[in-house]
């Protein structure tokens, strides 16, 4: 499979320009003969979008979006990060996800486990993290797994879990 990865730098809170920037990497991943383009976590937001998440108009206008840029996906599949609401627990109502568009809609969606709170960072005050992670339906004959930053790190961040290296596992509470 070839898979384009677009680096892109989004702006925080720019969510339409920031989509206007995942459509023009998807044009040019599909002209140059790629079977899926990967984009930045959080790509719509930009990252870290922090505070914004607590505007519920910042939430919906972003989900607004990715249904835009899935119109791109009849292109050629992408994957960006999203913030994804979910069922509410303990006040929180966002997953950081991994979205899948293909052929013009959401395929498939895939919530990050390891929220960091060290740095600059404070995932875990915004997002519920995964409580399972599973393959994705095949795409073009692969069998894919989708996952968000950390939770490919945990070799070199010491987590107690590791998402990538043993399937359906359950995040740390």
């Amino acid at each position: 499979m070839k898979v384009a990865i677009a680096q892109l730098n989004p702006t925080v809170g720019d969510l339409a320009g920031n989509r206007r920037l995942a459509q023009q990497a998807a044009e040019r991943a599909a002209a140059s003969g790629a079977e899926l383009l990967v984009l930045p976590e959080l790509a719509l937001t930009g990252y870290p979008p922090m505070d914004l998440l607590e505007r519920r108009d910042f939430v919906r206008d972003q989900l607004r979006e990715l249904e835009v840029l899935a119109r791109s996906s009849r292109l050629i599949p992408i994957c960006v990060g999203a913030a994804i609401p979910v069922e509410p627990q303990g006040g929180k109502r966002l997953s950081n996800c991994a979205v899948l568009l293909c052929e013009g809609r959401q395929q498939a969606v895939r919530a990050k486990s390891l929220l960091p709170t060290y740095d600059v960072f404070d995932e875990n005050r915004y997002f519920l993290p995964a409580r399972k992670r599973e393959p994705l339906p095949p795409l073009a004959g692969a069998r894919l797994g989708l996952t968000v930053c950390e939770d490919a790190w945990v070799d070199y961040v010491g987590y107690g879990a590791d998402p990538v290296g043993s399937s359906p596992a359950l995040a740390p509470a």
